[in-house]
């Protein structure tokens, strides 16, 4: 059988490298920074070892991993295989299967404490088919549990694709990008982008309630070849300047990702 866009990309792609690098690292140790807050705060409710953490698109294994190696129940589910088969040998007693995120029969309703659907809306094109994803996580999810949920946002695509590979003419010709400057891509596209107007909507459709919405990355992916430059002591500054800022409105949306933070009604 011929492999999807999808699964092209990541033969190709090393995820189970992105985050180890310090754009990448930044991304991650804001979003960290994020789930421990609600973790550390449901833990002492229902204690860690009655937590139960669904980890959706879970790619090789990052996130299952570190939450893991602090005491967590993870069940990790990944649609592609190559990703599961590094994450396997990174982490053999890890609970993962493969799935969709769109349907997931084998996990139970109301089971989730904490889902995280920190990739999969990347690549799930159309309002449509993200919405299918919300709602079979808030299906999952028990009534007052969370959802983390990772957007790529609209503007980032405009500024370092469409004009600064001077793309923008030819894309608009085509449609995939509208008048309104926001992206339009083709069903067949490996990625999606959307803007905060756009989260806010499918919210609503899903019935799911904000509780917060960061940028877990904000300038690092413009900065990259800066990053890689600083000093370690300049470094750890900017990771901490970034989980100092990742709320601030005025940010939302101008980085490359956003996480919204959902509890289920």
């Amino acid at each position: 059988m011929p492999l999807s866009v999808i699964e092209k990309h990541y033969w190709k792609h090393k995820e189970n490298l992105r985050l180890e690098r310090r754009h990448g690292i930044v991304e991650y140790e804001t979003t960290m920074h994020h789930l421990h807050r609600f973790l550390e705060e449901k833990s002492q409710l229902s204690g860690k070892a009655n937590l139960r953490i669904y980890d959706i698109g879970a790619g090789t294994g990052r996130y299952t991993s570190a939450l893991m190696s602090e005491g967590y129940h993870v069940k990790a589910v990944e649609l592609v295989q190559h990703n599961i088969d590094i994450f396997r040998k990174l982490e053999p007693t890890a609970d993962v299967v493969k799935g969709n995120a769109r349907s997931m029969p084998f996990i139970p309703d109301n089971s989730a404490d904490i889902t995280l659907l920190l990739g999969p809306l990347y690549h799930l094109i159309g309002e449509e088919e993200k919405l299918e994803a919300l709602c079979e996580a808030r299906r999952i999810t028990k009534t007052g549990g969370l959802i983390f949920v990772a957007y790529l946002m609209n503007e980032y695509s405009m500024l370092s694709f469409c004009f600064d590979k001077d793309r923008i003419g030819g894309l608009m010709a085509a449609g995939v990008v509208d008048e309104q400057y926001h992206v339009r891509p083709p069903q067949d596209e490996l990625y999606d982008y959307v803007r905060l107007d756009d989260i806010n909507r499918l919210n609503q459709k899903a019935q799911l309630e904000r509780v917060t919405i960061f940028s877990p990355d904000g300038a690092a992916d413009y900065m990259r070849t800066r990053l890689n430059y600083m000093s370690d002591e300049t470094f750890l500054h900017f990771i901490q300047y970034q989980k100092t800022i990742s709320e601030r409105p005025e940010l939302l949306g101008a980085g490359s990702h956003v996480v919204d933070v959902l509890r289920k009604k």
